[in-house]
């Protein structure tokens, strides 16, 4: 898709639209809602070791995997097949596993699908009301995206993803046994495009959750309680220019957490900044650091006392590694990010095979 573009864009200018844009989002982000603790906070996790290892910064990038996560408008832009899958190892014993497939095929359409395991497979020293040791148990995740992409220009791309989301939690009765509760949401979506300004600037707007209900019921007699994950406006950029003559590709993604899934106010504004870099210094092997989760809340303006320290961030840092010269799209991906509040490591392995 790169040697396509042989048409001159004022970077300064496109730069300029997207600002506007963000400041048209403004009012949506003043409702937007605090990253833990909040209906479908596991969806915000960055995915994959190579946008992990640039903050968590990956709706913009131009050949990418995962699309189906990151970007549903992506599939059609790319230029051959890709799957790929991997796994992680967060803080506090949490797991992901994940695995993708994605393709172009012809009339500029692109399709992507992606698999996805998040949770604690072993949570043990819980207790119940009378302070004894419950058995060990597990919280799961499951989460499906299918995606459809259409190539509207050579420059413009459009994409949906219908979304599968389910999951299950512990809880217990009268007598400590352990039980679960689960909940599946199908039909949510996430609406995207993807525009290639020039062969160095590339910009990405993504709209995720819309829809997404989950309806939960702790007990045969207990009711029934809601969960709508809080719909995402995310914009992403990319610029590509180099660092000691080698190519070095700059990412920032824009998260802003809007209304909630019932379309009224929440109680905290934020706004979510990652951004890192890749430095494809040799041939077959890239580099990669960021700065992830910067987050800016409604606190910022009410004067809340240790707001520099509460808001947090993360430091991230990876590469790539092609393993044969003669295996010219088989990559090996890795990543590790401290957490947040420094409650450990959070590492990302994968393997991504292009034919």
């Amino acid at each position: 898709m790169v040697n396509l573009l042989s048409q001159k864009v004022d970077p300064s200018r496109t730069v300029l639209t997207l600002a506007l844009l963000c400041l048209l989002c403004l009012p949506f982000t003043l409702q937007a809602a605090g990253n833990g603790g909040s209906d479908g906070a596991y969806l915000r996790l960055p995915l994959g070791a190579a946008a992990t290892g640039m903050g968590g910064a990956g709706t913009a990038m131009s050949a990418t995997y995962y699309a189906a996560w990151w970007n549903p408008a992506l599939p059609s832009t790319l230029r051959e097949q890709r799957i790929a899958g991997g796994t992680g190892l967060r803080s506090l014993g949490r797991m992901d596993a994940y695995a993708a497939y994605d393709f172009r095929i012809p009339q500029r359409v692109g399709l992507g699908i992606l698999a996805l395991y998040r949770g604690d497979p072993s949570i043990g020293t819980l207790y119940d009301l009378d302070e004894r040791v419950l058995p060990k148990t597990s919280y799961t995740t499951m989460t499906i995206k299918t995606a459809l992409s259409y190539l509207v220009t050579r420059r413009l791309s459009a994409g949906i993803a219908i979304n599968i989301l389910h999951q299950s939690l512990p809880t217990y009765g009268e007598t400590s046994v352990i039980e679960y509760a689960s909940a599946t949401s199908i039909g949510s979506c996430d609406v995207a495009v993807a525009y290639a300004a020039s062969e160095k600037w590339r910009f990405a707007a993504v709209l995720k959750n819309l829809g997404a209900k989950m309806e939960w019921q702790m007990g045969d007699f207990s009711p029934l309680v809601e969960d709508q994950p809080v719909p995402t406006l995310v914009l992403g950029r990319s610029y590509a220019t180099a660092l000691a003559a080698k190519p070095l590709v700059w990412l920032l993604d824009v998260k802003a957490y809007a209304l909630d899934g019932a379309g009224a106010p929440v109680d905290r504004a934020e706004l979510v900044l990652c951004t890192g870099a890749e430095w494809r210094r040799w041939d077959n092997f890239y580099v990669r650091a960021g700065l992830g989760d910067l987050s800016f809340t409604s606190d910022l303006f009410r004067g809340v006392k240790n707001y520099a320290e509460d808001m947090g961030s993360q430091f991230t840092a990876g590469f790539s590694y092609r393993p044969s010269k003669k295996q010219n799209s088989l990559w090996i991906n890795y990543s590790a990010a401290t957490d947040k509040v420094w409650a450990g490591v959070d590492q990302q392995l994968d393997v991504c095979l292009g034919f």
